[in-house]
């Protein structure tokens, strides 16, 4: 700025041009020169992507498979196993599923090889099958009275109509020392799809070997679906299938069998729909009927127990709910009851009068 006089304008100095240009501008406010570049195609981009996703499936191409197989028995679940089965071999052929399986072995996660194709829904039960054995002398469920000492080992678990009965189970012994209690529900589990939950081999690896006295088993809800039966689908309604849902009780029944327990299983209560209804009756007369033939194996109808009033479905009692708002599960008021039968029950045949 030059110096000036007293009332006239400041003057600012003005860069002359080439002084400007001179000036380097802030990194932020730096343009990168686009002349000369070329857009990528369209085509090369769909390329690209599309190599991508394939790689990606070759990747986790035994997650995809486990996917597919996982869907309900039936021709969807085979076209959707089949649209797998190309990247399966591609990833077997290049190893490159191996990279999923390694980092699932290191976090001790289960890995199923699509490699080894879906697996036998049958098979499991046929591991597990007990021979049958003359029966033992004595009783077949041993009687005894349990003290804070020597507790009543019992075990419930079963599918998720389970859930509310186990919450009820533990509320109701929370104050009784001489019941020692461990619980298992196991969501969209049951006797059909050892593939998603096997529940053969659950009972074998974790709860035999805690040496329960009384076990005590719901399932049935998610049963009544498409069984594989030696790689053929059979759905619920064909002698096929309840001949192998009934093998596969039995099979459950004289596993858990031993050393005088007593082996409770609760049958599924009404259901709110109809065709379901007279499906899970069905299944309630195959646990009643497997166990008439196993002195060690009680049946308890909770037909009765959850419809108080009659022969239907019972949503309410005396202003309660039961059930909840699926027409399936229990409410609490009815996992309640169901838990107050089910302890009546093993107390009538496990426990006997009070130790002196």
């Amino acid at each position: 700025m030059t110096g000036h006089r007293p009332g006239d304008e400041p003057h600012l100095e003005v860069d002359p041009p080439d002084a400007a240009r001179d000036r380097s501008e802030p990194r932020s406010l730096r343009y990168h020169d686009l002349a000369g570049s070329r857009p990528i195609p369209a085509g090369r981009v769909l390329v690209i992507g599309s190599v991508a996703l394939l790689l990606a499936a070759v990747l986790n191409a035994d997650g995809l498979f486990e996917l597919a197989t996982r869907q309900p028995v039936g021709w969807k679940r085979d076209v959707a196993a089949t649209a797998v089965a190309p990247f399966c071999a591609v990833g077997r052929i290049t190893h490159l599923k191996d990279v999923r399986a390694e980092i699932r072995d290191a976090a001790d996660k289960e890995v199923h090889d699509c490699s080894d194709g879906p697996r036998s829904g049958s098979a499991t039960f046929d591991e597990v099958a007990v021979a049958p054995t003359e029966p033992a002398e004595g009783p077949a469920i041993t009687r005894r009275a349990p003290t804070t000492a020597a507790p009543l080992r019992m075990w419930l678990g079963g599918d998720s109509m389970t859930i509310e009965l186990a919450q009820s189970v533990e509320e109701a012994v929370a104050a009784r020392p001489e019941v020692e209690l461990a619980t298992h529900p196991q969501v969209s589990s049951g006797l059909t799809r050892p593939d998603f939950f096997d529940w053969p081999a659950y009972f074998r690896d974790e709860v035999l070997p805690t040496r329960p006295e009384a076990v005590v088993v719901m399932f049935g809800a998610n049963d009544s679906q498409g069984m594989d039966i030696d790689g053929a689908p059979y759905q619920p309604s064909s002698p096929e299938w309840q001949a192998e849902y009934r093998r596969r009780v039995g099979v459950v029944m004289d596993q858990l069998r031993g050393d005088g327990r007593l082996v409770l299983w609760v049958g599924q209560p009404r259901m709110r729909d109809t065709g379901f209804d007279q499906r899970m009756a069905t299944l309630d007369r195959i646990y009643a009927q497997e166990a008439e033939d196993r002195p060690w194996v009680r049946f308890l109808d909770s037909r009765a127990i959850l419809s108080p009033d009659g022969e239907g479905y019972q949503a309410t009692a005396d202003g309660v709910s039961l059930r909840q708002g699926d027409g399936i599960h229990l409410d609490r008021a009815g996992a309640d009851l169901l838990a107050e039968a089910v302890l009546d029950a093993v107390e009538a045949e496990v426990m006997a009068t009070s130790p002196p």
